[in-house]
């Protein structure tokens, strides 16, 4: 799964900066392909990488994209200790 939304979230990213949204005055709109797609998005949003200026229209702020690739790594890790935790308590229980 992670695969997946390293590839949408390089998706997303790639859309805004391509089409050099990178600054409020450049913003421009986006529509998302996909469930997944859009989850990522509304996260990058709530996280402010991705700046709403008008209705619709959105930039890419660049300088919190290292910030928002350590938070997913953090998640990711974050899931991994949890299931790892959730293991070791089923095998200390059954064991």
């Amino acid at each position: 799964m992670s695969g997946l939304i390293a590839r949408a979230r390089s998706q997303i990213v790639g859309y805004f900066t391509q089409a050099g949204a990178t600054k409020p005055d450049a913003a421009i709109p986006y529509a998302a392909k996909g469930r997944l797609e859009a989850r990522l998005f509304r996260r990058m949003v709530d996280f402010g990488l991705l700046v709403e200026v008008k209705q619709g229209r959105f930039w890419l702020d660049q300088d919190r994209l290292s910030d928002f690739k350590k938070e997913s790594l953090a998640r990711v890790l974050g899931a991994i200790a949890l299931a790892g935790f959730a293991a070791a308590g089923a095998m200390a229980v059954g064991g």
